[in-house]
Formats: C-alpha cells, structure tokens, sequence
C-alpha cells in the first residue's frame, strides 16, 4: 500500500513531536508546520515555517497532502478560544482547497452542559472542523499521560506535597489515557478510510482527580499524603500557587483546573469502531504513569533468598481461585487480616514508605499497582500472579499466588519469597517469619472462601 503524504499542525508540541517520529518511522512523507526554527525534526521532515493562522502558511503544508493532523491549541495565549476559533475556520478551509483526504483532530471529552473555556473551545473546535467539506476525525481524549504535559507536570508536583489541599472539584472522575494509545490511534489514523464524526479515547479507568494524584504519588512510591478538606480552595487560587511554584503558567493551569468542575467521561462513539485497538488493549493507568515519568517497576534481585510456602486445598474450580486472587486488592478486595495491614502500614508511613494505600487497576497486570505491592508477573494461563511488596524492608519481598488443579478440586499454592539486604534482612525474616505465617495463612484462607462462595 502506497504510503500517504501527511501535514502536521502542532509538530512542536509533546504529541506532536512523537507522532512526527511514529509517521516517519511508518514511511509516510511528513511536512510540519512550525513557528520556533529551534525545533530539530528528524532529516526527512520537511519543514514549513509560519502560524497556523497564516492562510498562506496553510496552503504550503498541506499542498498535496492526503491526511492533515491538528494538534494545535494556543492554550498558553489569553485570547486562545478567539483565536483556535480561526485557525479551525481556516484550516477547514485550506484542507478543502488542497484537496485534502482526511483531517484528524485531536480535541477533549465533549462537554454535556455549562462547561470551562478550555472544553467549550476544544468542542467548538470539532464543530468546525465536522461542519467542513472535508471529512475530520475528531479524536477525544481526556488528560493524557505523557512526558512533556501541563496536566502531566501539575499531577506530579501535586503527587508530591505532604499535605495536599482537597477542594470539592478533586472529585471529578475521567478516564486518562496514556500516550502511547494516543500514538496508536494517530498512527492508525493515517493509513485508515476516511471518516467523520467524534470518537472518544479512553483509559481503562475510570478515576477522580483526587485518587489519580494518590496512584501518582504511589508509582512514584511516594508516603501516602495528609489530604486537607478545601472549600475555599477556587481555581484561580489553585493556578496562582501553580504558576509560583512550577513550571506551568497560571495563565496555562487556570483553564486546566477550570476544566476539573465537570467529569470527563466519555458520550460519543468508542475510537474502536473506526480505528483498530492497541495490541494487548489499552495501556493500564499505572503503566501509563510509569512510562510518563520513567519509573519502572522493580523486579526480583538474583541472590540468595528466604522462602516460605503455604498451600491450602479447596474444592472451588481452579477458575474460581483465580478470579478470587485477582480480586484482591483495592476498597474491596482488601488484603486480610485487615488488622495486620493496617499497623503494617502505618509503621512503614512512619518509616516513610508508601503506608495505607489502598489501589487497583480494574485489571492487574505487570507493572499495576495493587495496594502496598506491584504486579511482576500474570500468567491467566498457569492461574499466577506474582507480587512484589512496596514497603520499606531490608531485602525485596515477593509474593507468589498460584491456583493448581488437585484432583477435583484445586490447590492455593502460597510462596514467599525475601531476598535480604545483608545480616540485618536476615534478621528481619527470621524475626517476623511467625507473624508472617499466620498472616499469610489467613490471607489463604479469605482466598479460598471467596472462591467457595462464587
């Protein structure tokens, strides 16, 4: 298939950037449009140099082009809304007179009533661009996490506060969506059938803005922080301490933070119905905050290891053990006895540890946070589910569940594995190894119970 000739409106920007990288690498001729002339393109990036809001510059990136992305958004400018408003009516229009295929937007949530000026311009962008001679993809996207954005650095730097304002817009839910899907969805983008109309891209979350914050901070395995009831906490105040003591302009936050007094949830068509899914689906939020801020999680040290096993027989299918053990975790799935977690936790947020965080991805995978431990491994086919223990400890701690076929039943084989940190390490495991076994056997017996009552 020949490959199509691609302009892109917003090259400098962190999406931008990367789908300029992913269409290259794909073989597709690529001509951005670009303002700064510090900005370096891969070699075989044609260059065009003026605004968005030029005619004249618009002409010359999309002569002859087949698809057109635009990326563009002048959040930084006080004037943005007015001013996206007319680049969107002139790009509809160069698109048309270049005789363009496809033009992809990549816009926010559609708003369901009284919104921000930042979702109300996003929307009215896609508006435009739908009303136009030329078909538009309207991609919409909540936050996404990626290196290089606003919302990106706003949560990081909140994640890290010890005390943590919490006024009563914090409980907004949305669905974050991790860039690399984005880059898929754009890549796909290029090589699919015209199409027109708003498809939403989502994460596979659903999640306030508060709790997104908490899951940051848990990545980055940061003590779980003391959140402080806010009323008075208003969205101008919120960008004024943003913009003093971070790199984002309150100019930029104000409208941003405007945008958390509604959920952005998804209300159009799934991106799945025109555009094919990422392999392996969509990126969990965790492995998303992972790649955003190049925390990868950890993996078992080689060395010399305690280990301690537990098994315990049921006659519950293997299939029911398994769904009970990747049931755990989170408000519902709580580890037992609660009792022991609890004052583990609270000893290892004294000890600065990431404490009484309780948080799971709808679906644990390598890499997912799932309360004070992370998932290492999953294997639906050999029903294992590898964990490693987050807490302050003198070694690294795994923990190993596996549901085997016994006769016919099934047996829950339990392993703790430590690794220690020298004599103290050994120390500890010895020293703990009885409170260990009983609360590892307990943790075994809620398994199986769960798993019974299916």
């Amino acid at each position: 298939m020949s490959k199509r000739r691609c302009a892109v409106l917003g090259a400098t920007g962190f999406v931008g950037t990367a789908l300029v990288a992913d269409l290259t690498a794909a073989g597709h001729p690529v001509r951005v449009l670009a303002r700064a002339p510090r900005h370096t393109f891969p070699a075989d990036v044609e260059v065009t140099r003026g605004d968005a809001a030029d005619p004249a510059a618009l002409k010359a990136v999309m002569a002859g082009a087949d698809v057109v992305f635009h990326l563009v958004h002048s959040l930084r400018e006080p004037d943005f809304a007015d001013r996206d408003r007319v680049i969107a009516e002139r790009v509809a229009s160069a698109a048309a007179e270049a005789g363009v295929r496809q033009l992809v937007y990549l816009g926010g949530p559609r708003p369901a009533a009284e919104t921000s000026a930042h979702l109300a311009s996003r929307s009215e962008v896609a508006d435009i661009l739908l009303a136009g001679p030329v078909p538009a993809l309207v991609l919409q996207a909540s936050m996404i996490i990626g290196r290089g954005s606003a919302g990106l650095e706003l949560l990081v730097r909140t994640a890290r506060l010890p005390i943590r304002p919490r006024p009563r817009w914090t409980a907004r839910r949305s669905r974050p969506v991790a860039l690399a899907d984005i880059r898929h969805f754009l890549r796909a983008a290029a090589d699919a059938a015209p199409a027109n109309g708003r498809f939403d891209v989502t994460g596979p979350e659903r999640i306030s803005y508060h709790d997104l914050v908490r899951r940051c901070g848990r990545v980055l395995r940061r003590p779980e922080a003391l959140a402080v009831p806010a009323p008075l906490w208003s969205h101008p105040l919120a960008a004024l301490v943003t913009g003093l003591a971070t790199p984002v302009p309150a100019s930029v936050a104000a409208p941003l933070f405007a945008s958390l007094d509604h959920d952005l949830l998804p209300a159009d068509t799934p991106v799945e119905a025109v555009l094919p899914a990422p392999p392996g689906g969509p990126t969990s939020l965790d492995n998303a905050l992972r790649a955003a801020l190049g925390t990868p999680a950890a993996v078992a040290p080689e060395g010399r290891a305690h280990v301690g096993e537990h098994t315990r027989y049921t006659r519950a299918s293997p299939q029911s053990v398994w769904e009970a053990i990747t049931r755990l975790g989170g408000d519902e799935g709580r580890f037992p006895p609660g009792f022991a977690w609890a004052l583990r936790g609270v000893l290892d947020h004294a000890l600065g540890g990431v404490g009484l965080y309780r948080g799971r991805s709808p679906r644990p995978g390598p890499g997912d946070v799932l309360d004070f431990w992370t998932v290492r491994r999953r294997d639906d086919a050999r029903r294992e589910l590898v964990l490693g223990a987050e807490m302050r400890l003198p070694g690294d701690a795994e923990l190993s569940l596996r549901a085997e076929p016994a006769g016919a039943g099934t047996r829950l084989r339990q392993q703790v594995r430590f690794t220690p940190a020298g004599i103290v390490g050994d120390v500890y495991w010895h020293v703990q190894k009885p409170g260990h076994d009983l609360v590892f056997g307990l943790l075994a017996r809620s398994i199986v119970r769960a798993a019974e009552q299916r």
